[in-house]
């Protein structure tokens, strides 16, 4: 029997999982060659690559019109990335703090340029999620985390804003269903999904 893991962290896979993943490791499609071997520029890896991003789009009902990006640094990197791309020089951005991954984000995008909190639960130990707030066209983008695995809480009905819905699913990207098209950038970290 396999054993279970419950931390919010990496879960477990199904063998088949397993089983895959290492005969794409000794000879990748009978090439001769391992996946890890072969040019990440040749037609076999960029097919694989293909596939993860139309198996995620698929995943999340979404069109051509929307693209999925593997990057490296993981979703934290992203804390940086986000308003470094977003934020326009006099423009400033909207986050809610709902937990630890929330205020790293709060703490990096600040160093890139100006953050307002429009909500957070911080004092009552990020025990809810807060709902009384709007966010204007005024703002380059809003900033959410949709679960805080730490305090136990989860967004269950996202906010309408007037403006770029940004959102860190780190810990329940496909856990469940939800119009992914109302968001104009996700980001996710591969080891907690």
């Amino acid at each position: 029997m396999k054993k279970h893991n419950f931390s919010a962290g990496p879960s477990i896979l199904p063998q088949e999982v397993f089983q895959k993943a290492s005969e794409a490791i000794l000879d990748f499609n009978g090439m001769g060659l391992s996946l890890l071997e072969i040019s990440h520029r040749s037609k076999e890896f960029v097919a694989v690559m293909d596939e993860a991003r139309a198996i995620v789009k698929r995943l999340m009902n979404l069109g051509d019109d929307y693209e999925v990006l593997y990057l490296q640094g993981g979703a934290s990197l992203q804390f940086l990335m986000t308003p470094m791309n977003l934020l326009t020089e006099n423009g400033k951005a909207a986050y809610t703090d709902t937990g630890t991954w929330a205020a790293g984000a709060i703490k990096e995008a600040k160093k890139v340029g100006n953050i307002d909190v429009v909500g957070s639960s911080k004092e009552d130990n990020y025990s809810y999620i807060p709902k009384d707030y709007k966010v204007g066209a005024d703002y380059d983008y809003f900033h959410c985390t949709s679960n805080n695995t730490i305090y136990g809480t989860q967004i269950k009905s996202f906010p309408e804003v007037d403006t770029l819905m940004v959102c860190d699913m780190s810990s329940d990207i496909f856990s469940r269903q939800l119009d992914f098209s109302k968001f104009d950038l996700i980001y996710a970290g591969a080891q907690k999904n």
